[in-house]
């Protein structure tokens, strides 16, 4: 497994799984299937999936790490933030809804539970 860019006029593309880690590593926002970057950041990305030793494509040439490879570990680790993500937004939205009071006991209820 490897992280592919594409070179897309001024940026980096990596598409499907590789979002997940881009995510996960950098807070790079997914959008559809595809998570973008300017060009002027590789260095830094490929830096730091060089120091987690993440195998990736880079304008046809590959890094890899053979056994040490990460991708797997940081893929699931990727897909765990996305979702706990999603699911806080879809809490938030929610809360958005409520009239004061309600969110205020809900509010309240949820301190109580994190200062358990």
């Amino acid at each position: 497994m490897f992280v592919v860019f594409r070179k897309v006029g001024g940026f980096y593309h990596v598409f499907d799984d590789d979002c997940y880690i881009l995510n996960y590593l950098f807070n790079y926002k997914i959008i559809g299937n595809r998570v973008g970057f300017p060009i002027n950041s590789i260095n830094k990305v490929v830096n730091i999936l060089e120091d987690k030793k993440i195998n990736y494509e880079l304008d046809g040439e590959k890094v890899n790490f053979k056994r040490k490879n990460n991708y797997e570990k940081y893929l699931e680790k990727g897909k765990v933030k996305y979702n706990f993500k999603r699911d806080i937004e879809k809490i938030y939205d929610k809360l958005d809804k409520l009239n004061s009071k309600d969110l205020k006991e809900i509010l309240n209820f949820i301190e109580g539970k994190l200062d358990e």
